[in-house]
């Protein structure tokens, strides 16, 4: 054994040290990367695909859904593997480390597609892009995020630390949206400008890794604080296979993989429309755009300091019901009102308007997801109680995979969304002035809006059926140090 991994007795004891802001802050970066991604996926990329490169929105929606659904197949493995692998850093570092330079170079490639490719070429280019970041990606974040349901067993300190990865992630997202709209898209045709995207990508790409970086030494500095990898010498695939079946007997996991897939296939489906929504429904110029996306990268100077007072009086599970209905609602009704209300709102007006109910989605995202995030951590210590193995690396690798095919799906719906209502490909071309018909931009707003916001409302129906609660939590972590210290007493 490695002289890295530590006695289960002493890291047990050094998870019950607080935490020091320093750590959750340096830890927290990390989520930049993948913020700066989700902001790429989210804002800009099927915008590029189809309104500057010309491919068809199926064509598109299918690219990401290739890439996302072969990602998503690979996530549970990827996550037990970072569960059972025993070396000189750890179970989470060597994955972290390997897989650094490719998202990032991967990322930096996608928006530089070279202009001779069309077609089939083109579409190959992308899928390829596309998997190879998904998947580089995935080698990075499901070890990064099960080190934070490992660096301690206290029930409000992993909120805490969610917190901070959210806060981050949100950061990240805020960078993206300002690089793009605000310094390399921000004149007025910069958006349908090819060669604009390449600095954007190349720049956000450079970022990825020094938050990367601070990650790994983040990570680096809590190794005594994690769990090891129990001595294990069945087979990889026949134990996957094995803790598969297990991970499906665990009720509370199965709802909260329920509640993902539902909720990520709305939100996916909005956001890949917000960009198309907002230049042409709502008609707005690009510092405007800007704006509006950013407000909902804001939502953490709210939602943090409001989950963490509301934690302290009401469940995860009550906090995050609350938080999902209310995105539904800030997701359906500006459309609504703007299609069929007493008045129309200029773009000034909705500029306003779409500000404050951005924030408001932005806050309503934290607080869900700061509950949400915990009470997977919580249902980790829940498997090790019922089945006697810690895996958050498959934990969240499952629910990265609900996520990812929800994406994937939710992006493919927005394009062929954009098909069904014959929104053109070849904006990039058209002469200034050439505008859109208003009842394909009428329909543009309800797919972007309330069609988003009915698959929305369904997610926390799932949440009903999750009953792990504070106090059963906290038997649960009592009964399982006296179960360590009975298997220490008979070891020794």
């Amino acid at each position: 054994m490695n002289s890295t991994v530590t006695h289960p007795a002493a890291s047990s004891s050094a998870r019950s040290t607080p935490l020091t802001r320093r750590f959750k802050a340096a830890y927290g970066f990390g989520s930049m990367a993948d913020g700066i991604v989700a902001a790429g996926f989210g804002f800009f990329l099927l915008f590029y695909l189809t309104a500057v490169c010309g491919m068809s929105g199926t064509l598109a929606g299918t690219a990401k859904l290739i890439a996302l659904l072969v990602d998503a197949v690979a996530d549970p493995a990827i996550g037990l593997a970072s569960d059972r692998a025993r070396s000189r850093l750890g179970r989470r570092l060597p994955f972290m480390i390997g897989s650094l330079l490719p998202f990032a170079l991967a990322f930096g490639l996608l928006f530089t597609i070279p202009s001779l490719l069309s077609g089939g070429q083109q579409f190959l280019f992308v899928t390829i892009c596309l998997v190879t970041l998904r998947l580089s990606l995935s080698f990075f974040v499901l070890p990064f995020t099960a080190v934070g349901a490992e660096a301690t067993d206290d029930y409000a300190e992993r909120a805490s630390i969610v917190s901070y990865r959210l806060t981050f992630q949100n950061a990240g997202i805020l960078f993206g949206v300002v690089m793009g709209l605000g310094v390399f898209m921000s004149g007025p045709s910069s958006l349908l400008a090819a060669e604009k995207y390449i600095p954007y990508a190349w720049t956000c790409a450079a970022v990825m890794l020094v938050a990367g970086v601070i990650a790994i030494r983040a990570v680096f500095s809590a190794l005594p604080r994690l769990h090891g990898a129990k001595p294990d010498e069945t087979p990889f695939l026949s134990g996957f296979i094995r803790e598969l079946a297990e991970l499906s007997r665990n009720r509370s996991f199965l709802v909260l993989f329920g509640t993902v897939l539902t909720y990520f296939l709305a939100y996916s489906a909005h956001v890949s429309l917000a960009l198309h929504a907002s230049r042409y429904f709502w008609n707005l110029d690009s510092r405007a755009i800007q704006l509006v996306l950013l407000s909902t990268t804001l939502g953490p100077l709210l939602g943090g300091p409001i989950s963490a007072f509301a934690l302290r009086y009401i469940e995860k599970r009550t906090l995050s019901i609350a938080a999902f209905l209310a995105i539904a609602i800030f997701l359906m009704w500006p459309p609504l009102l703007q299609l069929y209300g007493p008045f129309s709102l200029d773009p000034a007006a909705a500029t306003v308007i779409l500000f404050v109910n951005g924030l408001l989605v932005g806050t309503a995202i934290m607080i869900g997801g700061v509950g949400f995030q915990s009470m997977l951590a919580d249902t980790a210590d829940e498997h090790e109680w019922l089945f006697g193995v810690r895996r958050e690396g498959l934990f969240f690798s499952g629910l990265t995979l609900a996520y990812k095919a929800a994406s994937g799906l939710g992006g493919l719906i927005a394009g062929i969304a954009l098909d069904l209502i014959h929104f053109p490909t070849d904006l990039s071309a058209r002469e200034p002035g050439q505008g859109i018909p208003q009842d394909i931009l009428d329909r543009l707003a309800l797919i972007s809006g309330p069609l988003p916001a009915l698959f929305a409302l369904t997610a926390p129906l799932f949440l009903f059926g999750y009953h792990l609660t504070r106090k059963k939590h906290a038997q649960i972590i009592t009964d399982l140090e006296e179960r360590k210290a009975k298997e220490a007493g008979t070891g020794s």
